[in-house]
């Protein structure tokens, strides 16, 4: 394995130029450098219609919130300090575990507090699932922004947990919350339809259309009870999106392009349209135009876009790629913008009607990691799977992702084993570490927004 020439991020910065960065110099040690997830236990799986089940008592719900000082253990314990809508949710499902994130907990461990005043800090990836003391629930909701919970630990849990995140103000999250215990009682999505919107102006965008989004929508057009609206090439307009939306109020949707990073150099500009779809025309999707055209009333959307699910505190990518290229700019200047939720999902789970869960990416994501470059076999069959049968056959979202994550522990074993032969000074090591440092961390800025237990309706064959 060796590394290419030059890197192609899949965002667009507003000035048709493509966002390319040449690998810098040493860019081969970059993959040798940093942390490795590592406290990740991998035990014989349950039944999966046991794992599907989240109230149950040996697999479980919880919610992650920040540690805060200035309140009681006890209070800490029913997490009276979270916003009313949360602490209505947590008493709904059964007075559910509250779990603390804590900086010097280094990512390794939740606390939990008791009623007694006591507290216990469960590992993470070697704890049994549950919510009796000692355990940690499968399914896990973390409430808060990035810069209070970051992105880091939702990355480390999803190696084996199945976790989502709400960072929604009010009113916003008083109708996610009531939207999700209703079950969406009220949505209008249509479960028969689904949605499947692919931009390729480029290579990269073409790269993405192949390896994800025909690969899913080929699938669903295989399913007699499934009616799937597919937008692409030159026919991806944000004006093709909307009157889709609209038309078919699907219950699934895909879409697959650049996601914006632009204007560089004017943070307030790139903030406030980070990771919003671009579509094949150059022109950017506005939320405003898309809540008065549809309202997602239930609706799960995966969004195959640089930073479509928000932007981290600084780059992972530091060193990799050559100072001063484009594609360096760009990370640099999504990192700057802090952590933070992009604002398409934050507009969609907060609104009148809310979506059900966004799936999308934190930070830029890479050509070189959709496709093994020594082999050509596409990387993306646990993510594409995952939208197309297995959400299909009622499993919860976080459920559904389970096999795209657990390629994210492979890939760390991979890079663990390189690291050895760069100790041992083989030939290559340090390349292949690079490659699988990379993969791993473009695989693992994969996110769930919304809770992880959702479901989409079932198909009339299934009893709906």
């Amino acid at each position: 394995m060796t590394l290419p020439g030059t890197l192609t991020l899949n965002a667009y910065t507003g000035d048709n130029v493509p966002v390319t960065g040449a690998v810098a110099e040493g860019a081969n040690r970059w993959g040798s450098k940093g942390n490795v997830l590592r406290k990740q236990q991998t035990l014989a799986p349950a039944d999966e219609a046991v794992l599907g089940d989240w109230a149950h008592q040996d697999i479980g719900w919880g919610v992650v919130l920040a540690d805060r000082d200035d309140v009681p253990p006890a209070e800490k314990a029913k997490g009276l300090d979270a916003p009313a809508p949360i602490q209505e949710l947590i008493a709904a499902r059964g007075n559910a575990p509250v779990l603390r994130y804590r900086a010097d907990l280094d990512d390794e461990k939740l606390a939990r507090y008791f009623d007694d005043g006591s507290r216990q800090d469960p590992e993470i990836g070697l704890s049994d699932f549950g919510v009796a003391k000692g355990r940690l629930p499968l399914y896990l909701l973390i409430v808060g922004s990035p810069s209070e919970v970051p992105w880091r630990l939702q990355f480390a849990l999803n190696r084996r947990h199945h976790v989502g995140r709400l960072d929604l103000q009010e009113p916003g999250l008083t109708r996610y919350v009531e939207a999700l215990l209703s079950g969406w009682k009220d949505q209008d999505s249509d479960v028969g339809n689904a949605l499947v919107w692919s931009v390729g102006f480029d290579a990269i965008t073409e790269t993405m259309k192949a390896t994800v989004a025909d690969v899913i929508a080929d699938a669903m057009d295989t399913d007699n009870e499934l009616t799937v609206a597919r937008i692409q090439g030159d026919a991806a307009t944000c004006k093709r999106l909307l009157d889709a939306l609209a038309a078919q109020r699907p219950s699934v949707i895909v879409t697959s392009s650049h996601g914006k990073t632009g204007p560089i150099g004017k943070a307030d500009e790139m903030r406030s349209s980070l990771g919003l779809p671009v579509d094949n025309d150059r022109d950017t999707l506005s939320i405003e135009t898309l809540i008065d055209a549809w309202q997602s009333s239930g609706a799960v959307w995966y969004a195959q876009a640089c930073c479509s699910a928000g932007s981290n505190d600084g780059t992972s990518y530091k060193g990799l790629l050559e100072a001063g290229s484009m594609g360096d700019k760009v990370t640099r200047a999504v990192g700057e913008l802090g952590a933070a939720v992009a604002p398409l999902p934050t507009a969609l789970l907060g609104a009148e009607r809310p979506l059900r869960a966004f799936v999308g990416h934190v930070e830029p994501t890479f050509d070189w990691t959709l496709v093994q470059q020594d082999t050509g076999q596409w990387l993306t069959a646990g993510l594409t799977e995952a939208l197309y049968p297995t959400l299909y056959r009622r499993k919860p979202l976080g459920l559904a992702l389970d096999e795209h994550y657990r390629g994210v522990g492979e890939l760390y074993a991979k890079l663990n084993n390189a690291l050895d032969e760069v100790a041992m000074m083989k030939d290559g090591a340090r390349d292949r570490a690079t490659y699988y440092r990379l993969t791993a961390t473009d695989r693992q800025s994969l996110v769930i927004l919304g809770d992880p237990t959702v479901m989409v309706p079932p198909l009339l064959s299934q009893g709906g």
